[in-house]
């Protein structure tokens, strides 16, 4: 009876003190975020996490509790501040489930291994390295969707229906595997989807071992043995290539320009040290998985919104044509360098519709931190929200709306769209994917007109409560796609008549 009765104190007294007296009962936040974040956790895993970022900043603004010790923040001089040195590192027990193989750049919460990482991949994504990269990404890329896509509408007597989304991810994953493998898989011409699913199998076992802590025991891990094998299969696949490409090297074959040898040959300037063959691994299957969706998919929110908005379309469409003649192939120097309003439509969608991730965890450090008035002391996980940092009304006017011309008006606020991240963790091989994103792009506006089929769910007299055309819907995983691509990524397409 006694021990009940203490029982039942201890826990009154435990909910007194999350409702009226914790940390997270004085910040902005749904009640249950008091007491647990199962709640939001429950809508994250069913792939609302993009959808909750947005929705949590336009309720919630700067700073609000997510659940007790897990506080995200929006206001940009706060997210720059914690996202700008290794001061506030990687939330360890968030970032070390993508260790699948072992530790990589992305993965490790340790500034050492960081900095050492940025040091030996610094030439694999210069400008120049990059240069000797761009036939693969070209023929990889915009030349093979071009033959299917030419095939396609010949074989429909002058246009076809197309799923851009299936055919951007194919051919991501071509260039991608190109530059990885040192070989060509012809993934988009073969509908062949292998490395595609293992790529997909390792996501979806990460994210299972993250959700669920003893996913890989006994017999937990009789739930995750098909993924389980398949990542496997991959691994074993990476360690071949490897090995084949070093024995390549050895016998004076080549000298490939690629990631797969820039990783075997990368070297820290400092303390001299090369990757181990696990460590080249575990790094080309981060690169491998980092590289496609978030390339794809902000090509593919980029063709639906050019279709949401027409006159966007029809304005990126005449500035590409009017540039080059039909039957020339546009390089990445050439559309950075004579297209200023595709690259603002770029901008646009990375904002808008960021893929790449919606908060981004580190861990407050001893001494703790303040922010918007509130101390959060050390150990809090204090979350930047990359939705709220792309849609914060202090920097982007009417940020609902797609609207590229703002960086026409002020070019200095693609310095704001954070979807690569910032600061000393920003997303290295970024400038890879501007040289895939805007060679597809670039070509296909200049050779194709497109427009939606009849029937399309969602188009640009669609519209909003505010009058703004409404997006197709969008489920977040490791990163935000669309929920129905093969309902609602379908174009018509016609070969463009000059």
């Amino acid at each position: 009876m006694a021990l009940g009765l203490v029982s039942a104190v201890s826990l009154a007294v435990y909910l007194v003190y999350r409702m009226f007296f914790s940390l997270e009962s004085r910040i902005p936040g749904d009640l249950s975020a008091r007491f647990t974040i199962l709640m939001y956790r429950s809508r994250a895993a069913r792939g609302y996490q993009a959808d909750m970022a947005e929705e949590y900043y336009d309720k919630y603004g700067d700073i609000y509790a997510v659940g007790p010790g897990v506080i995200v923040l929006s206001n940009p001089a706060d997210c720059r501040r914690v996202l700008g040195s290794h001061a506030f590192r990687k939330n360890k027990k968030v970032y070390s489930f993508f260790a699948q193989v072992g530790e990589t750049m992305f993965s490790t919460s340790e500034p050492e291994v960081s900095n050492m990482r940025r040091r030996q991949f610094g030439p694999m994504f210069t400008h120049g390295y990059l240069a000797q990269m761009e036939s693969t990404v070209l023929e990889c890329g915009i030349g093979e969707i071009k033959k299917k896509w030419n095939r396609q509408v010949d074989q429909g007597d002058g246009k076809a229906v197309i799923n851009f989304s299936q055919d951007f991810s194919l051919a991501t994953f071509d260039v991608i595997s190109a530059l990885g493998f040192g070989q060509q898989f012809h993934a988009l011409a073969n509908n062949d989807s292998k490395i595609i699913q293992w790529v997909d199998n390792t996501i979806k076992l990460a994210i299972r071992t993250q959700l669920l802590p003893f996913a890989r025991r006994y017999p937990m891990n009789l739930l995750t043995a098909a993924l389980t094998k398949s990542h496997q299969a991959f691994i074993d696949f990476n360690n071949q290539i490897i090995d084949g490409r070093r024995q390549m090297v050895q016998a004076g074959k080549g000298h490939p320009k690629d990631i797969l040898q820039a990783l075997i040959d990368a070297e820290d300037p400092d303390s001299k040290m090369k990757l181990s063959a696990d460590e080249i691994t575990a790094e080309n299957v981060s690169f491998l998985i980092a590289g496609t969706d978030t390339t794809s998919l902000t090509m593919t929110w980029f063709v639906h919104f050019m279709m949401l908005y027409p006159e966007c379309y029809q304005r990126a469409t005449a500035e590409v044509r009017a540039a080059f003649s039909p039957d020339h192939l546009v390089t990445y120097a050439e559309s950075r360098a004579s297209l200023p309003y595709l690259e603002a439509c770029i901008y646009e969608v990375l904002r808008i519709r960021a893929v790449s991730g919606t908060t981004l965890p580190r861990i407050v450090p001893a001494g703790g931190a303040r922010f918007q008035g509130h101390f959060l002391p050390a150990g809090t996980v204090v979350c930047a929200s990359v939705a709220g940092l792309n849609h914060h009304t202090s920097v982007w006017a009417n940020p609902k709306r797609f609207t590229p011309e703002r960086f026409i008006d002020s070019p200095d606020l693609k310095q704001n769209v954070m979807t690569f991240s910032t600061g000393v963790r920003i997303c290295p091989g970024r400038n890879l994917a501007y040289m895939e994103m805007f060679t597809i792009l670039a070509n296909l506006l200049k050779d194709y007109d497109l427009e939606l089929p009849e029937g399309s769910l969602f188009g640009p007299d669609r519209l909003d409560d505010n009058g703004n055309p409404i997006p197709m819907p969008r489920r977040h995983r490791l990163t935000a796609g669309p929920w129905h691509p093969d309902r609602d990524c379908n174009i018509v397409v016609t070969k463009h008549s000059s």
